[in-house]
């Protein structure tokens, strides 16, 4: 699949037109990691918003699991919109497919498609108050 159809096939995507799709997809980069491997450090101010296509990613703080993500689902896009430091590390749990996205690109879609903003604010407020709550 290309970068396009991967983003195009993951339900927060889903009601993006097509060309905000491309838009995002311009600076994006497929990755197969392996097991183990780290996408986000916790404390960093670093990159990309990660939609994983396969596999699942672990969200660790202070290195204890607290959050998985799989198929479908997205990460770092906290610090993306925020500017700030990585709230977790993300860590591959399988061997997994990602797609990362530039954080310009993320937010000048967020930007652009108002509906999608609220969409990606919803999931992160869940995600902190899940995280937070230790559940």
């Amino acid at each position: 699949m290309t970068v396009v159809a991967d983003l195009a096939s993951l339900a927060i995507f889903a009601d993006l037109p097509p060309e905000q799709v491309e838009r995002l997809a311009k600076h994006a980069e497929e990755l197969d990691v392996e097991a183990g491997e780290e996408l986000t450090h916790e404390g960093r101010y670093e990159g990309p918003v990660f939609a994983v296509i396969s596999g699942t990613i672990g969200i660790e703080r202070g290195g204890r699991v607290v959050d998985t993500i799989g198929p479908g689902g997205f990460f770092g896009e906290i610090a993306a919109i925020d500017g700030g430091a990585r709230t977790a590390t993300g860590r591959a749990v399988e061997d997994s497919h990602v797609v990362a996205i530039s954080p310009r690109q993320f937010n000048e879609v967020l930007d652009q498609v108002p509906e999608l903003r609220v969409v990606v604010m919803n999931a992160m407020d869940e995600r902190l108050a899940r995280i937070d709550s230790g559940t």
